[in-house]
């Protein structure tokens, strides 16, 4: 089965980790993967030895679309494409116009609440969305906001959790020894507001003033960090604060934080805590969208309301405290990873998807 993925570019978001870290893992017996890059892209493109095109897409309208979408025809039927599967606005708006050109089935993906969404953006979707034969979404939540917002038929919609490959997180991580200040951090992207970075700098103000032995970690990029960086230098926590712009692996910094943090207002299902749990930390996380399903509050995490930073504060300091709690939690996290969000069985489940789609009779 030839699968192209179609994407407006590779960069260091999550999405784009999780999809590179699939097609690495897919049994390329099983599954032949293509890629297609809206716009160029280097590092983790490059980093791909498959079959791939990037169309130099512009915009809808450009005068380019028809030579882009021809060459994306062209690509198609020249690698024999089964399946395509699209990332994002424009390439899910693109493949509905290949639909037209060619007999591939398509599979849109779900991966936030839609916090990109506006009256334009609705308008367009709702017209890609029924040329589409299936969708994967990475939460129940992200199932359900998508089905009742567009009017999506629930069995149109598998759910499958993302995935984290745990070969490379040592098995027995370094215990920090009791002269080693504990680090509380975060992963996020620094280009999109809704992370709310800012209130993980006013959670560490209010942490660093009752420990000032506490440092912490911003890890992740964007235009957002100038000003981040002004707003710790201005509560005094220039001297406790590392910010390390964007980094190619964000776990050779996690297994160093004793609690992971998670501000956002919106998301669909958060690698970063996937990422934290792996590492067998406990996490802090605001209570939205998928992360609920993966967070049991009091059991392997504690969940906040948005923007409540006192009751962030309250929970990481109680972390801090309990060294019992700690262990608990940190035990029951590195099992559950392994045992319910490894990236094998989220690329199973997603291969097994493309061949129900295959086998199924067209619409």
């Amino acid at each position: 089965m030839n699968v192209l993925y179609l994407i407006d570019s590779l960069t260091h978001g999550g999405t784009e980790r999780q999809l590179v870290e699939l097609i690495k893992h897919l049994d390329h017996a099983r599954i032949h993967p293509h890629l297609c890059t809206l716009k160029p892209s280097k590092g983790l493109y490059d980093s791909l030895p498959i079959p791939k095109v990037c169309l130099n897409f512009r915009s809808f309208v450009h005068p380019s679309l028809v030579p882009v979408t021809l060459k994306l025809a062209s690509f198609i039927r020249q690698h024999r494409i089964d399946i395509v599967q699209t990332f994002f606005q424009d390439a899910c708006l693109l493949g509905a116009l290949i639909k037209a050109l060619t007999r591939v089935k398509l599979v849109g993906s779900f991966r936030d609440l839609g916090f990109w969404a506006t009256s334009s953006e609705n308008f367009k979707m709702r017209i890609a969305y029924p040329s589409y034969n299936g969708f994967i979404a990475n939460s129940e939540a992200v199932k359900q906001h998508f089905s009742s917002t567009y009017n999506i038929a629930t069995d149109k919609i598998k759910v499958i959790y993302n995935g984290l490959d745990t070969a490379f997180i040592p098995q027995e991580l370094s215990e920090a020894g009791d002269d080693t200040p504990p680090i509380v951090g975060i992963v996020a992207n620094l280009n999109r507001p809704v992370k709310r970075v800012q209130d993980f700098i006013e959670i560490a103000a209010r942490i660093h003033r009752n420990r000032p032995e506490t440092r912490f970690y911003v890890i992740g990029g964007g235009h957002l960090q100038a000003d981040l960086e002004r707003q710790a230098a201005d509560l005094g926590l220039t001297a406790a604060t590392t910010f390390t712009g964007m980094v190619e692996n964000p776990l050779d910094f996690i297994i160093r934080f004793s609690v992971g943090v998670i501000t956002s207002e919106t998301e669909g299902f958060c690698n970063a805590l996937i990422e934290y749990m792996a590492c067998g930390l406990p996490v802090v996380a605001t209570q939205v969208g998928g992360t609920p399903e993966l967070v049991r509050n009091g059991e392997n995490g504690f969940l906040y309301e948005t923007g409540n930073i006192d009751q962030a504060v309250a929970f990481i300091q109680q972390l801090l405290d309990d060294t019992k709690l700690y262990g608990q939690i940190s035990d029951k996290n590195r099992n559950a990873i392994q045992q319910r969000f490894s990236m094998k069985s989220s690329v199973n489940l997603t291969s097994t998807y493309y061949e129900h789609l295959i086998a199924k009779a067209p619409e």
